[in-house]
């Protein structure tokens, strides 16, 4: 039996709906079918790659298939586990942390992505476990700017410098805190190695 297959122990049974209608086309049915089993497979395909949140899903099979329902696919992938906006939130927020981005960015991306706030905040109070918000803004910091902002400069090229750091950062997602906390950071490290 083919993995995909329309028998009712496969995973598309739920799919298939209630039995046809002895006067309804069969021809009519059995596309239908068609037009789920390949959206099925497609949204599988898109899986495999990575993890997806529903509306990601929807955005990428409704322009492929304009004229198939595309729920009860969806919900069929989600029974199967094989789709999960929880997993997705947890993978996708632990991914924007190794690219250093911060907390805001990260929230507001995954609402862009369809996530429910209440999901976002689970995900985002577990990372929090893990991370270290004003590290990790240090960290992108020295990586983006390895030295503070010179003494030597006139007074008006310093607070433009700063104030370039804090947009990086802020960019990246940071709170102020953490902004604050990185440009200090960076000063404190290189005045202890003496990198002045």
């Amino acid at each position: 039996m083919s993995f995909f297959s329309d028998t009712p122990t496969g995973p598309l049974a739920a799919l298939s709906g209630d039995s046809p209608d002895p006067a309804s086309n069969p021809s009519s049915e059995s596309e239908h079918k068609q037009a789920r089993q390949a959206m099925f497979t497609a949204a599988i395909d898109l899986l495999s790659r990575r993890e997806h949140s529903c509306r990601e899903l929807r955005q990428k099979l409704a322009p492929k298939f304009p004229d198939t329902d595309i729920e009860p696919v969806l919900q069929r992938l989600q029974e199967l586990n094989y789709q999960s906006d929880q997993r997705f939130a947890e993978v996708f927020a632990r991914s924007r942390v190794q690219r250093g981005q911060g907390p805001l960015r990260i929230r507001q991306e995954l609402q862009l992505r369809g996530i429910g706030s209440a999901m976002v905040q689970a995900s985002m109070e577990r990372l929090a476990q893990d991370v270290d918000w004003f590290e990790l803004a240090a960290e992108q910091l020295l990586r983006k700017f390895r030295r503070p902002v010179s003494d030597a400069l006139p007074r008006e090229q310093q607070l433009k410098e700063r104030a370039r750091r804090q947009r990086y950062l802020a960019y990246r997602g940071f709170s102020g805190d953490s902004v604050r906390y990185a440009i200090e950071e960076l000063d404190r490290q290189c005045e202890d190695a003496g990198s002045w």
